[in-house]
């Protein structure tokens, strides 16, 4: 009798062993998805969970900042200086400081991205590849601890963009902070690589004088910028009904719009308003 009991026990717990070997992967993955419901961490998951891509595969990012610079119902783009031909955002992506580069060696072991060539002005960009792996930490540190351009100071590509084109001659800028673009965990049709993409909002609040000076380039069409409504932008400059069918504006123009302020991840920094010299880059 007492032999009969052992082995029932048994058995129950062996099946509960298998039960719960089974339930806990479960459990874990549930309280994943409960817990952590970040769009960019859900994508990574889910790639992870159907083998479509390792801890170790190689993943892209491109850390960016964006000025959003409207002028009734336009916005001021530029061209870009890569030859594309279309229209974009005042703004680029983040630069690095001191020695960071070689920190994210250290830390992630990153490598040079080479899908944008690398030349003497995009050797320090926030553009990089890493295994998949390393994603989460890497971005905690750009979010807390990277020396790199921070969003309190914008100045060195609005200066590039517009101040050293002469298009506009400022000694100061004021601006708001929007939000944040991340796109999911997601491969690149024209880089062939998962990659990740990210873009701080930022908003100028020009001054009485500045936004004549805005009204007036408004008035004065240049190839070096153009303005452009958010059904034009939307639509990446296509006009079928005047038979324009190229694409004359860049698809990351979308995430200045001021539509989309809503769909963006708020900021420590969301709301604030920073004063930046022009000439010396420091903020007031």
């Amino acid at each position: 009798m007492f032999i009969s009991e052992h082995k029932k026990w048994v058995t129950i717990g062996s099946i509960a062993g298998i039960f719960l070997g089974l339930a806990i992967p479960k459990i874990k993955s549930l309280a994943e998805d409960l817990t952590d419901n970040t769009n960019w961490k859900t994508s990574q998951r889910k790639l992870l969970r159907g083998d479509i891509i390792k801890k170790e595969s190689i993943v892209r990012i491109s850390f960016a900042c964006l000025f959003r610079i409207k002028v009734g119902n336009k916005y001021l783009l530029v061209k870009n200086e890569r030859d594309t031909g279309k229209y974009q955002p005042v703004g680029g992506v983040y630069k690095f400081t001191e020695n960071e580069k070689m920190e994210l060696k250290n830390k992630f072991h990153v490598i040079d991205d080479d899908k944008i060539p690398i030349d003497e002005f995009s050797k320090d960009d926030y553009r990089l590849q890493l295994e998949n792996r390393y994603l989460k930490k890497f971005i905690k540190r750009f979010n807390k601890k990277a020396n790199r351009e921070s969003i309190d100071n914008l100045s060195r590509e609005f200066k590039e963009e517009l101040i050293d084109k002469e298009i506009v001659n400022w000694n100061q800028i004021n601006y708001r902070v929007c939000g944040r673009h991340i796109t999911d965990l997601e491969f690149s049709q024209h880089f062939q690589i998962y990659e990740i993409l990210l873009a701080d909002i930022v908003e100028l609040l020009p001054t009485k004088d500045q936004e004549m000076d805005l009204i007036k380039l408004k008035e004065n069409p240049s190839d070096l910028y153009k303005f452009a409504d958010a059904d034009e932008i939307n639509s990446l400059g296509v006009d079928p009904k005047n038979k324009n069918l190229q694409e004359s504006i860049a698809t990351h123009t979308k995430k200045i719009v001021q539509e989309n302020e809503g769909k963006l991840y708020k900021l420590p920094e969301q709301g604030k308003c920073y004063k930046v010299n022009l000439i010396d880059s420091n903020v007031d």
